[in-house]
């Protein structure tokens, strides 16, 4: 049993022994050369000289071995094979058993299953698969190539580390960037600084992510933003499949629309690259720039498309709208930019100047440079301005039609069951004589200074009059009235801090 038990030692340290073997072995050589009087220090071997260190098995055409210093410097057509996963060709090796190094120059070419390196230098530790080019490296991968002015590669875990000057070239896209890993089995890149992203539709850019280019999948960090023709997408992480030409942004969302003039900002953002299109969230704000003013949009909800022939901004649910001059309210909201057109949905309030305009939707038109031009208010259309905490001129009827004139209300016209309601006052005193009630088809306001200039009655209209101390408190209000000045003065706080 003792016997058995030296034999089995005996054997492991052979094993070992031969797994981590300081000689090199020569395995073949069809010439063997030894000059002892100027050449003692080596043996020159020619022709198919093949040899072997550990478990890496070299060949090459000539060789010089140095048995003293265990190293063997070769010519011709070096192959470097390790296993059945790594090899390693070129003109020229130097190879130091002690260190197990190996230097080779001369069309190198680093091949495993994953890719292929092609460089003119590579210094290979053989103990730590850790491959070291100093000068201009291509990998080829599949359909792209990776280029760098240097690099290392850790076969044991398919690493490539990139530090200077690096390109992929695909058929689809390019990549630039200085400080980059790749790894050749799963084919993602990982970025660690300033990186591009260029393909047909858009540019991407980095300053920390990956990027599957097997896949065809990304996420970016860092001052991240994907790029089109027309826009700019930023946010502090970007998700994104080229393949499905979609995306997820996440805080700090913002985009750019530099054609139509348009931002939006939130939390979080979903884009199709294909449709041009857009979804906004969580706490969007949306900005729409003129040349003299800027219009804010507060909602729950985004949706914003640029197509060639539909561009358009959507909002929904609790729709805030301000400009310095001009407030609104509503729950949806919709901008066709393409026809310079809003309309407002579910019972919206407007307020421009001293008067609140509500409706069951509106319909607003923009002139060339985006101030208003005219508005359209049906059906259940009311204009109310105040006279006091307790008194309100007030018109209503079937249509609205309200034409501006640089932002302010210069004409109203109403259509089919027409009312008014004014506060009759003296001139002189401004003291409240009476309530004016007027019942007509049509009526036409006429503006001057935000004031009401004169009043057109047409087709029969029915008026009266009630003195003021007789009327009653139900009198004093047409149907439908409701006075939302608190929603006026909210919008105003909530947004001033944005028009600074």
């Amino acid at each position: 049993m003792k016997f058995l038990l030296n034999i089995l030692l005996l054997s492991l340290c052979v094993c070992v022994n031969a797994q981590t073997s300081k000689r090199i072995e020569i395995i073949n050589a069809d010439s063997t050369i030894a000059n002892t009087i100027n050449h003692p220090e080596y043996l020159r071997l020619l022709n198919n000289v093949v040899f072997k260190h550990n478990s890496t098995t070299m060949s090459c055409d000539s060789a010089y071995h140095y048995s003293e210093l265990n190293k063997i410097e070769a010519f011709g057509d070096i192959i470097i094979q390790q296993g059945d996963s790594l090899k390693l060709t070129g003109k020229r090796l130097l190879y130091l058993s002690d260190k197990n190094s190996a230097t080779i120059t001369g069309k190198v070419k680093l091949i495993d299953k994953y890719m292929t390196l092609e460089t003119d230098k590579i210094l290979y530790n053989l103990n730590e698969n850790i491959g070291v080019y100093p000068s201009n490296g291509k990998i080829i991968d599949n359909s792209k190539s990776i280029y760098s002015v240097r690099g290392e590669y850790h076969a044991n875990t398919y690493n490539f580390i990139f530090t200077d000057s690096v390109k992929i070239i695909d058929k689809e896209y390019q990549v630039f960037t200085d400080n980059m890993i790749y790894n050749t089995k799963s084919e993602t890149s990982f970025f660690f600084g300033p990186s591009t992203i260029v393909s047909e539709e858009n540019k991407i850019f980095c300053e920390n992510g990956w990027y599957n280019t097997n896949t065809l999948k990304s996420k970016f960090f860092n001052n991240a933003y994907i790029q089109s023709d027309s826009q700019i997408l930023k946010g502090d992480s970007i998700f994104y499949d080229q393949n499905k030409q979609y995306g997820k942004a996440l805080q700090n969302v913002h985009l750019i629309d530099s054609i139509n003039n348009i931002e939006i900002f939130g939390d979080k953002a979903e884009f199709f690259i294909r449709e041009d299109y857009f979804i906004f969230t969580k706490e969007p704000l949306a900005k729409i720039i003129q040349e003299e003013d800027t219009t804010f949009i507060g909602a729950n909800n985004f949706l914003y498309q640029n197509l060639e022939n539909d561009k358009k901004l959507t909002a929904f649910n609790n729709v805030e709208i301000y400009q310095h001059n001009m407030q609104a309210k509503c729950d949806s909201f919709s901008y066709d930019l393409e026809y310079s057109k809003i309309e407002l949905f579910d019972y919206p309030s407007l307020w421009v100047d001293e008067f609140q305009i509500t409706s069951d939707s509106m319909k607003i038109l923009l002139d060339e440079d985006k101030d208003l031009k005219s508005m359209i208010c049906s059906p259940n259309p009311m204009i109310i301005s105040k006279v006091d905490s307790f008194n309100y001129n007030q018109l209503a009827g079937n249509i609205m039609n309200i034409y501006f004139n640089e932002n302010t209300i210069s004409k109203i016209r109403i259509e089919g069951n027409s009312q008014s309601l004014f506060v009759i006052t003296d001139e002189k005193t401004d003291d409240k004589i009476g309530f004016n009630a007027t019942k007509c088809s049509e009526i036409s306001l006429y503006f001057k200074e935000n004031k009401i200039e004169s009043i057109n009655y047409n087709i029969k209209p029915i008026s009266t009059i009630t003195p003021y101390d007789e009327i009653k408190e139900k009198d004093k209000y047409l149907e439908g009235f409701i006075w939302k000045e608190l929603d006026q003065q909210s919008i105003k706080l909530k947004y001033l801090i944005y028009n600074k």
